[in-house]
């Protein structure tokens, strides 16, 4: 029987050598393990793979490979994987090992999109050929290995690998490539692993900024006369990044892969399940929901497919959904959510009621509320943006001891600064305890000598004056803060108050793309300085102040 390639089973191969003398089991493995990667992978680096493989792992290790030697043509491969399923352990950590030992390629280069990262997966690798004890099986079976360089830039050798030895080397996006050469050959084999940046895909020309990179730099970096090897493996980003191009191009082989394949059929007790998972005024919301799933788990689970149960099973998956969709549907799907789509229904919003005393939830909860903790928001305008037709908005949240938040005012006029201010003074007076904060990006840095000459002036008139606003300036991008509230007014985690005018409801409609936000703008805000800011747990009694 021969039980070297692949004619029998990794099981059958098992037991056909397990009697062999320790010698010819090792050469049985080497001989085996060129074209059954999956074998390889448990015997050469047994911890790094304790569960089961799942069916990306299975098409990615059951790629023919080619030594670079005998390759006429490039071959490009893309792969879309959910993040957190272990792409970058086959990808760019068990088969660079492979290529090593088999002699498959001279020059990999391994590109991320930043440095570190791509430092991090190359010195991963240089650590497996420098420590035998590690991986004992490994240096056994296919070694020994003679490694010269540093951890970022190395070349290993052994006994049946590449002759020249295989180099290997890290590149971040965007640093020279093009005439990299090993001993006179250029790049064989080029694995993008996490090649684009959330913040990078943003932008239009920062998207055509890495495409380029990877056509005119990347692809023109391979040996002469010789077919060069490239992986582009990640996760897609954003709806026209390279990697999802690279998806829709004939000239790549690519797969998308979603690690929920098949969605329940039964939606309907999934979303009776979300009720008791985002109940917030239950302690053990979680256990309750799961509890409740457990129970009914063949009716819930009928019609739904993961791709890797072991790792990730559905109920972890649906929580991951329910906590943040839009992250969900990019960093789990591979289905990006298009930026300029409208994020919000303020429709579906769930509402409250508020008589100044107590708040009345959309559940019929009563909440008073000196019980809460309040925030005060203002984002200006300065009066020559009168033309423009801003507004400055003011808003009030309160948050009650359980943890949800209530929008209870949204103030949105076009008036000149000093009315802004005034405005302001007037909210606070009526709500002393609140926490009090303002947009501080560019002219209205000048805000804070004016609330402190308005402060002096009220002092010596005997009016109340003790509100000490901070100035906030904001580094996120303003989209990505109003977006990054929609998992908390769909959890019902957020309500909004009746009597908030209309025009601010529609103001949420139109998030991201509308013209105005001035009044979504002040709520984020105002829900942000409430939950305790950039200072933690924010107190009323220091004004915001450090």
């Amino acid at each position: 029987m021969t039980v070297g390639p692949l004619e029998v089973s990794a099981d059958l191969f098992l037991d056909a050598i397990a009697g062999w003398p320790q010698e010819d089991q090792d050469a049985a493995f080497w001989l085996r393990c060129r074209d059954d990667r999956e074998l390889f992978a448990v015997v050469a680096a047994p911890e790094r793979f304790p569960s089961p493989f799942n069916a990306m792992h299975r098409d990615f290790l059951s790629h023919p490979k080619v030594g670079w030697r005998d390759r006429e043509t490039d071959r490009k491969e893309a792969d879309a994987a959910p993040r957190g399923g272990a792409k970058s352990t086959v990808r760019s950590f068990l088969e660079p090992i492979h290529d090593v030992v088999y002699g498959l390629e001279a020059y990999i280069a391994i590109i991320s999109t930043t440095y570190n990262l791509a430092e991090d997966l190359v010195a991963d690798l240089y650590g497996v050929f420098t420590d035998p004890e590690a991986y004992p099986e490994l240096h056994q079976i296919w070694g020994p290995f003679t490694v010269t360089g540093t951890k970022t830039d190395f070349v290993v050798k052994c006994p049946t690998g590449e002759e020249i030895g295989t180099r290997i080397k890290a590149f971040s996006q965007g640093s020279t490539i093009r005439g990299q050469k090993h001993r006179g050959i250029r790049i064989t084999k080029a694995i993008l692993d996490d090649y684009e940046h959330q913040i990078r895909v943003r932008s239009p020309s920062q998207r055509e900024k890495t495409d380029e990179f990877l056509t005119k730099d990347v692809e023109k970096a391979g040996p002469t006369g010789r077919g060069m090897l490239i992986w582009l493996v990640g996760t897609v980003l954003h709806a026209d990044s390279t990697l999802a191009r690279r998806l829709k191009s004939a000239a790549w082989s690519s797969t998308k892969w979603r690690a929920i394949i098949s969605w329940p059929s039964n939606m309907g007790m999934w979303a009776a399940a979300r009720e008791l998972w985002a109940d917030l005024s239950d302690p053990d919301r979680v256990a309750t929901a799961e509890a409740f799933y457990l129970a009914n788990k063949a009716v819930m689970d009928a019609g739904a497919e993961v791709l890797w149960p072991e790792s990730e099973s559905l109920w972890d998956l649906m929580q991951q959904w329910w906590e943040n969709a839009a992250a969900f549907n990019s960093e789990k799907q591979n289905e990006p959510v298009d930026p300029t789509r409208q994020v919000y229904d303020p429709d579906t919003f769930r509402r409250c009621k508020f008589d100044g005393v107590h708040i009345t939830t959309s559940t019929g909860r009563k909440v008073r509320v000196r019980d809460c903790k309040l925030a005060l928001w203002l984002d200006p305008r300065a009066s020559r943006e009168i033309e423009r037709n801003d507004y400055a908005a003011i808003a009030l949240v309160a948050r009650d001891p359980v943890g949800y938040v209530y929008v209870l005012a949204c103030d949105m006029k076009r008036d000149a600064s000093s009315s802004q201010r005034a405005r302001y003074w007037k909210w606070w007076e009526r709500y002393s305890n609140a926490v009090c904060g303002y947009e501080d990006n560019g002219f209205q840095a000048l805000y804070g000598d004016d609330f402190d000459r308005e402060r002096e002036e009220r002092r010596k008139a005997r009016l109340p004056w003790r509100m000490a606003p901070r100035g906030h300036r904001s580094t996120e991008n303003k989209n990505d803060r109003l977006v990054s509230l929609e998992p908390d007014f769909t959890n019902g985690w957020i309500e909004v108050c009746e009597d908030v005018p209309q025009l601010v409801m529609e103001q949420w409609r139109d998030v991201p793309s509308g013209s105005h936000d001035d009044g979504p703008d002040a709520i984020e805000r105002a829900i942000w300085l409430v939950r305790g800011g950039e200072m933690g747990e924010i107190t009323p009694d220091n004004g915001g102040r450090r």
